[in-house]
């Protein structure tokens, strides 16, 4: 096995054994709305959350995130990831943590990350950095 492929293995091992310690576990019913490579080519900013539904700071931020997908409708993309359905994305994107908050330009580049629960006035302070009104 190359060096590449044990530490990629590594970090999913210990990004699952975080999961279980704090007690995140997959939540079936969560799903995503807009894809995310579906999102970052669409030619307008994203917001992705990277999580898991049962996760309590993930579950803390969904309210928040569905208020900013209504809010920002037709200005950004928000999207939430559920990393057990998607550990290829996370993986892709280098997720350590859950929540992961990724800021993405309308180009599709990343422009800013958070780690853990994000005020949603914290948030707006990001977007409007971003130039998103």
């Amino acid at each position: 096995m190359k060096t590449a492929q044990k530490l990629s293995l590594a970090l999913s091992v210990l990004l699952l054994c975080l999961l279980a310690v704090t007690g995140c576990g997959p939540d079936p019913a969560a799903s995503s709305d807009i894809p995310l490579e579906q999102a970052l080519s669409s030619g307008k900013p994203t917001l992705a959350e990277f999580g898991r539904g049962t996760c309590i700071p993930c579950r803390e931020m969904k309210p928040i995130l569905e208020n900013l997908a209504a809010e920002y409708e037709g200005k950004l993309n928000v999207v939430i990831v559920e990393i057990d359905d998607h550990m290829d994305q996370t993986r892709k994107h280098g997720i350590m943590a859950i929540p992961t908050q990724i800021f993405f330009d309308s180009s599709g580049q990343e422009i800013t990350r958070h780690i853990g629960f994000y005020a949603k006035a914290d948030i707006i302070a990001q977007l409007k950095n971003m130039g998103i009104e």
